[in-house]
């Protein structure tokens, strides 16, 4: 029988310590999961997948790229620098 999904989000939350949890991977909540996780502090971000910035096709107003980079590029790029200083990226919806 099916637990509900109340207990299973519980259940699997609690298997990932973390000194920091950040909800929402958008260019704000990345940018603080790879200064966090920098300073070795265990980061979480738990992301559903839909964050705005994906739907810019380019972007001039981002530090680092005078010549712009669209939004989905961005994310890609914070999400593999967060992973490479250790943060885990959970794509959930957080309750």
């Amino acid at each position: 029988m099916d637990q509900p999904a109340r207990k299973r989000r519980h259940s699997a939350s609690s298997a990932t310590e973390a000194d920091v949890l950040i909800v929402g991977g958008g260019p704000a909540g990345l940018a603080a999961a790879i200064y966090l996780a920098r300073f070795r502090h265990r980061v979480v971000v738990v992301d559903a997948g839909e964050p705005r910035a994906r739907l810019i096709a380019e972007s001039r107003n981002c530090p680092g790229f005078p010549e712009g980079i669209s939004g989905p590029d961005l994310l890609q790029r914070l999400r593999s620098q967060a992973a490479k200083f250790g943060a885990t990226l959970i794509q959930d919806h957080a309750s």
